[in-house]
């Protein structure tokens, strides 16, 4: 009797051991998701992770109602939508019956909704490390779906590519700020934050450091007042625009450059970068925009042809 109890033990423990083999673990804002390997049928609400399907080349079922221009191929109605990248229609979600569903910190306030459909986990990256939850998220991906090789190539050539903006900037003594622009201001932004990318993936020396109060704001919410750019005077200054980034066309510089960007030292040597919204504000952290922003800061800034 004792032998057979522990013959079934022995078994489970083994269909326990194959069980975890055949899922990954990703680890997010809402804590840790076990997702089984190979799921069929992918609904995805963020552009950092669809970017990132697309890049491994793996097949999703539907994403968010519309995409920009750079994905879109996924705008073909054999993709099923359901809702844009703030609010999902949770009845086309249930009637989907996803396997797993990715969205954004944009949907952060459904997610026991959609996690109640299907095993849920919100993609992004960690502010105190870029790089580090870039590359978890991709091998995360390529680990779930067996694209483990390519993934390891494409983070490769994205470390290449990078090093070389960064023994660049490393040797140069000027100082840089990204900012915002949103109707009229412009805002700019620190090193680890949202829009930190520069300073903290590329190691470009920032002109202007938020206080604790300002880098520890609530997303979405009321920020406190930043300085003007006269007052921070960047040498470099890149600009991306928020409402033609959603809609996905470059905004006309006229319409960017005002009189506080025309008082700042980077006007005047000529050094004002404008980027593409839909990149650097709807996007951001998938292996498409990781490539382009990197791109963008070493062709602009340092001429470098990759």
């Amino acid at each position: 009797m004792k032998r057979n109890y522990f013959i079934a033990l022995f078994f489970v423990a083994c269909s326990l051991s194959v069980s975890a083999q055949k899922a990954v673990t990703f680890k997010h804002s809402k804590g840790e998701t076990k997702v089984q390997k190979n799921p069929k049928k992918v609904l995805i609400m963020d552009l950092s992770a669809l970017e990132t399907y697309d890049e491994l080349g793996i097949s999703i079922a539907a994403t968010v109602d519309q995409v920009p221009e750079y994905l879109g191929k996924y705008n073909d109605s054999k993709y099923i939508k359901v809702g844009n990248v703030k609010t999902p229609n949770m009845e086309a979600v249930a009637a989907l019956k996803p396997d797993f569903i990715i969205t954004g910190g944009r949907m952060g306030n459904y997610y026991d909704s959609l996690s109640m459909v299907a095993p849920t986990i919100i993609f992004g990256t960690d502010t105190e490390d870029f790089w580090g939850s870039f590359e978890q998220n991709v091998r995360d991906i390529a680990a779930l779906h067996g694209k483990e090789k390519l993934a390891e190539k494409k983070l490769t050539a994205l470390r290449q590519k990078a090093a070389q903006v960064q023994e660049k900037a490393k040797a140069d003594p000027k100082k840089t700020v990204l900012a915002m622009h949103m109707n009229g201001r412009v805002m700019p932004s620190g090193p680890n934050s949202r829009f930190g990318f520069l300073y903290d993936a590329l190691d470009l020396k920032p002109a202007y450091i938020p206080n604790a109060e300002a880098a520890n704001a609530p997303r979405g919410g009321e920020r406190p007042q930043a300085p003007k750019l006269a007052d921070i005077n960047p040498d470099y200054l890149f600009v991306f625009d928020r409402n033609t980034g959603i809609q996905g066309v470059m905004p006309d510089a006229n319409d960017i450059i005002n009189d506080d960007i025309k008082s700042t030292q980077a006007y005047k040597d000529g050094k004002v970068f404008i980027l593409p919204g839909w990149i650097w504000y709807l996007s951001g952290s998938g292996l498409t925009s990781v490539d382009q922003k990197i791109t963008d800061v070493g062709e602009k800034l340092y001429g470098l042809k990759f």
